[in-house]
C-alpha cells in the first residue's frame, strides 16, 4: 500500500512548520515530520526519522524541495537513494523535481527547477547568516576599510579643504568610502569671527 508522509522544516527563522504541515495534510499525507529551527542547522532528527520509516512504494511529500537539504547537490544525493529504495519524491511548489516510479519529467524542466531550487537555498542561507549575526550583535556584510584612525584623518583633511579624491589616494581608499565615512560623520562648527 502506497503511503504520502510528509516533511516540513522551518527555512525562514522565526515562521515554524505549522503552514507547511497544513499543506501537506490538504494534499493527502497522512503522516508529517517536522524539524523547528535555523536553515543552517545540520541537524534534522525529523528528516532521519522520516527517511527510516520510507518503505518502497511510499511517497515523501514536501511543499518545498528546499526542505531537504541545504544544497543541490545534497538534494540529488537525497533523491538518489530515496528512488533506489523504490521510495517516491512529491515537491507540492516545484513538480519538475518529483521523482520515483513511472514519473516522467521534460529536462529541461528538471534543469530548470534545480536551478531556481539553487538559487533559493543560497536565498535562505544568506538570510540565515545575516539573522545569525544581527542576533550575535553584528553587522553583517564586508567589514569597512574606514577605521576610527582613518576616519579621524578624512575630517581632519576635509576640514583643509581637501577634495574626497586626495582624501582617499592619502588614506589609499576608494573615494566612496571616504565619503560614505564623512556622511555619517559630524560637521565642523563654523569659527565666530569678532
Amino acid at each position: 500500500m502506497t503511503r504520502l508522509v510528509g516533511y516540513a522544516r522551518e527555512l525562514v527563522p522565526g515562521t515554524g512548520t505549522a503552514a507547511d504541515a497544513e499543506e501537506l495534510a490538504k494534499a493527502g499525507v497522512v503522516r508529517v515530520f517536522a524539524d523547528e529551527g535555523s536553515v543552517a542547522s545540520r541537524a534534522r532528527p525529523g528528516l532521519q526519522e522520516c527517511l527510516e520509516l520510507l518503505e518502497p512504494g511510499d511517497t515523501l511529500v514536501v511543499t518545498s524541495a528546499a526542505m531537504l537539504a541545504p544544497t543541490v547537490p545534497q538534494f540529488l544525493a537525497t533523491v538518489t537513494r530515496l528512488t533506489s529504495r523504490g521510495v517516491g519524491l512529491r515537491s507540492l511548489n516545484e513538480p519538475a523535481l518529483t521523482a520515483g516510479v513511472g514519473v516522467t519529467a521534460d529536462p529541461a524542466e528538471v534543469f530548470d527547477g534545480l536551478e531556481a531550487l539553487g538559487r533559493r537555498l543560497v536565498s535562505l542561507q544568506t538570510r540565515a547568516g545575516m539573522a545569525s549575526a544581527a542576533s550575535e550583535g553584528r553587522r553583517p556584510g564586508r567589514p569597512t576599510v574606514m577605521t576610527p584612525e582613518r576616519t579621524a584623518m578624512a575630517i581632519e583633511l576635509r576640514n583643509l579643504g581637501r577634495p574626497v579624491t586626495h582624501i582617499a589616494r592619502v588614506l589609499g581608499v576608494s573615494a566612496n568610502a571616504v565619503q560614505r565615512a564623512l556622511a555619517s560623520a559630524p560637521r565642523p562648527e563654523p569659527h565666530e569671527t569678532r
